[in-house]
């Protein structure tokens, strides 16, 4: 089975219709800046196998805390570089 775009289960003209020119205009430079770094919609695929990535039985709470370390450890890291 294909790669699925998640974007396409979206009602992407309700969504425009309700965008101010300002998220309009914000929204054309993200596209823009993500084509030229070559960024690619999320499929269905890369989503599932994400899910493997954090243990089921740990609260969303334990992920930002580790996150947190995580971040600290890698500051702390290139410093002793």
């Amino acid at each position: 089975m294909p790669a699925q775009d998640l974007t396409t289960n979206c009602d992407e003209e309700a969504l425009a219709a309700k965008r101010t020119p300002e998220q309009r205009e914000a929204l054309a430079k993200l596209l823009t800046l993500a084509e030229q770094q070559g960024v690619k919609p999320l499929t269905r695929e890369a989503l599932d196998a994400m899910g493997t990535v954090w243990p089921e039985d740990e609260s969303v709470d334990e992920f930002l805390e580790a996150r947190a370390r995580w971040r600290i450890e890698s500051v702390a890291g290139s410093y002793l570089d």
